[in-house]
């Protein structure tokens, strides 16, 4: 089974949120062994991509990376087409978000998730990419974490 995770960037977690994250993470990917194959967007901004990867290579799970060429949104393989991939590409897709932007956190605030249209977690890409998800017909399964 192909499982997609993405989510939120490392810089959007607080430590107990990050905590809690790697520890979904390695539930949603364990539980399915030994048949189970991630899908990860590497996101260069660290985070839920490459915390997945990092459980997949500890338990020796195969990994379908779908590495942008390029940091931008609409380029020639950038964000939207690997975010697109990565929908298309999961059986079962997990979009793992935070409830609120950590005290430290240096990057835009938005008042919402503007692809979700509420206030109640802080913005993702992730959410496109689930939404994307939904619309193809694939299980999928937001999953907030408390920051």
């Amino acid at each position: 089974m192909k499982v997609g995770i993405v989510g939120a960037g490392a810089d959007k977690f607080a430590e107990v949120g990050r905590s809690k994250c790697i520890q979904l993470i390695t539930e949603f990917l364990v539980n399915r062994l030994p048949d189970v194959v991630l899908v990860s967007g590497h996101s260069p901004m660290g985070g839920v991509d490459i915390w997945s990867e990092d459980i997949a290579k500890r338990f020796d799970i195969t990994m379908d990376l779908k590495i942008p060429k390029q940091n931008t949104w609409d380029a020639e393989y950038g964000y939207k087409q690997r975010n697109i991939d990565i929908a298309k590409s999961s059986d079962v897709l997990y979009v793992i978000i935070v409830d609120k932007y950590p005290e430290d956190y240096k990057g835009m605030r938005f008042k919402e998730c503007y692809h979700c249209h509420t206030d109640d977690h802080v913005k993702s890409g992730g959410c496109w990419t689930g939404k994307v998800a939904m619309k193809l017909g694939k299980e999928v399964y937001w999953v907030k974490i408390r920051n």
